[in-house]
């Protein structure tokens, strides 16, 4: 059975960086056609980067699009799934899938990533999370967890499935050796 990897990332323009975008595009190179199944929502700037090219590779792409964004963003994968809100697709993209890799993004993607942080810490699930910290972007949110751990707010257990990567080829690494 094909893991399932979900991919969130976004922001409220398209973002050019093409340094960025050769790098996901090399993940999405790299990534096992077999092994896994890519699972997004959205398709705008760099979110879709990754399931455009594992697509183009024969790999299984799956969108969950909210109403407003559905025929915005049409593309012909192996399923879109369309809901009604964000929290539909919110809940949609969290509750069945394996494996998560944060790009960077918006506001909702640092909700979507607090969201799995919950599963794993109040809900006891195993959830791995990559971030890709290009360029730290998630420096300060790791901080802010661990100075949160040494202070008693966040268990210390949270951090046990998070793998934080400031260079693509650790990503690449990463997923080829998941099991």
């Amino acid at each position: 059975m094909k893991k399932k990897l979900v991919i969130f990332s976004g922001s409220n323009k398209i973002i050019e960086d093409t340094k960025l975008t050769i790098n996901l595009e090399k993940i999405a190179d790299n990534l096992d056609v077999n092994k896994f199944q890519v699972w997004y929502g959205g398709n705008n700037g760099i979110m879709g980067v990754i399931p455009r090219k594992f697509y183009y590779r024969n790999g299984e792409v799956f969108s969950i699009e909210t109403e407003q964004f559905a025929t915005k963003y049409e593309e012909i994968y192996d399923k879109t799934v369309v809901n009604d809100t964000f929290n539909e697709r919110h809940h949609k993209l969290i509750e069945h899938c394996d494996l998560y890799l944060y790009l960077p993004g918006g506001v909702e993607t640092l909700g979507d990533l607090f969201t799995v942080l919950v599963n794993n810490d109040v809900n006891r699930k195993e959830l791995k999370i990559v971030l890709y910290s290009y360029q730290n972007f998630y420096k300060d949110i790791i901080n802010f967890i661990e100075k949160n751990i040494k202070e008693g707010y966040i268990r210390k257990k949270i951090m046990k499935n998070i793998f934080v990567f400031i260079d693509y080829r650790h990503i690449i690494t990463f997923l080829t050796n998941t099991r």
